[in-house]
């Protein structure tokens, strides 16, 4: 569905329109798609606030963990409202990704760290699973990389490693970002453009790397703590942080790539690779609402062990002797 009046006697332009021109040109149709896009950008913060104002009244939860969880949490708003920014002001569709790719990446890394914050730190982890090993043939480069070894020893050394996999992402992803933003503004970054002399098909191939092995170093150790962890949800709230990333770096990247080979048409007054970026913003505000509902159901079961010791007098522990008992708190 295009936000614009579609006109297929206009020829594509290489320059990115205007906000004034982008609502100047819109259609009745697309004045409908904007409202609804900006109620669902709506609703999904909405919910975020709610999330924030629900783990705000456990005060059992240690600060730590309810920090994790607001950030988490915040996933789904921030890559909502940068989208509706891209979305409606292309020029700034490249500042927009900046700030969500930065906040993804934390985001994966803060997962990690939570992870490890379940099992009650770094020790309490190595001591849970002293007979376990690392799973090295675990998607996406676990079948490349791994050929002649199923599995690794868990020791301090190949847990920093995989640390060390997720953190680098938090790291090159923002740097890569921003030098886009400066080649963007000097006219060298064209989306979409597969070139040798591209700098599009170099910043989109490291970032792809970087994303690889940051997957790859979380699936290990989600693959450690699936079993032991599984009161706590964490496959429920794994994937709906690995749906983000999925979605931000592969839909985003085909979008582009479809719109750069003229399969996805041309619509005045947006240029090509502009109209690939519109529709993956566009998508996106669609389904961080519907993963925004799908998180929100999981982190609000909290769990007896998430407690500071001593401080459950507020909360329903009647079931307290089931493995897999959730408690409710009189908030």
């Amino acid at each position: 569905m295009a936000l614009v009046s579609l006109n297929d006697n206009l020829n594509c332009t290489q320059e990115i329109p205007s906000v004034e021109v982008v609502f100047h040109d819109m259609s009745r149709a697309g004045f409908v798609l904007a409202g609804i896009v900006i109620v669902l950008a709506s609703f999904t913060f909405l919910i975020y606030i709610d999330e924030v104002l629900f783990l705000r009244k456990v005060p059992q939860l240690p600060s730590e963990r309810k920090a994790r969880y607001y950030f988490l949490l915040g996933l789904y708003p921030v890559f909502s409202w940068t989208s509706v920014l891209g979305l409606f002001i292309p020029r700034a569709s490249i500042l927009a990704q900046l700030v969500a790719i930065c906040y993804l990446a934390i985001c994966v890394y803060q997962f990690f760290e939570l992870i490890v914050d379940y099992f009650g730190g770094k020790k309490k982890l190595f001591n849970m699973l002293p007979d376990h090993g690392i799973p090295l043939k675990s998607v996406p480069l676990g079948c490349f990389l791994c050929c002649f070894q199923d599995h690794a020893k868990l020791t301090r050394g190949n847990f920093l490693r995989m640390k060390k996999l997720v953190l680098q992402m938090a790291i090159l992803h923002p740097f890569l970002m921003f030098v886009a933003a400066v080649l963007e503004a000097n006219g060298s970054y064209k989306p979409g453009k597969i070139a040798l002399d591209s700098a599009y098909l170099y910043i989109t191939s490291l970032a792809g790397a970087s994303t690889a092995l940051a997957v790859w170093g979380l699936v290990m150790l989600y693959r450690l703590a699936k079993e032991p962890l599984s009161n706590y949800h964490i496959t429920a709230k794994f994937f709906s942080t690995q749906v983000v990333l999925v979605l931000s770096n592969v839909q985003g990247m085909i979008l582009i790539l479809l719109a750069g080979n003229n399969v996805i048409k041309c619509i005045a007054p947006l240029v090509t690779e502009t109209r690939g970026i519109e529709l993956h913003f566009l998508m996106m505000v669609f389904e961080m609402f519907a993963i925004s509902v799908f998180a929100r159901i999981y982190y609000r079961r909290i769990q007896s062990s998430e407690f500071v010791p001593h401080s459950i007098e507020d909360c329903d522990t009647s079931s307290s002797t089931d493995p897999k008992f959730t408690v409710t708190c009189r908030l």
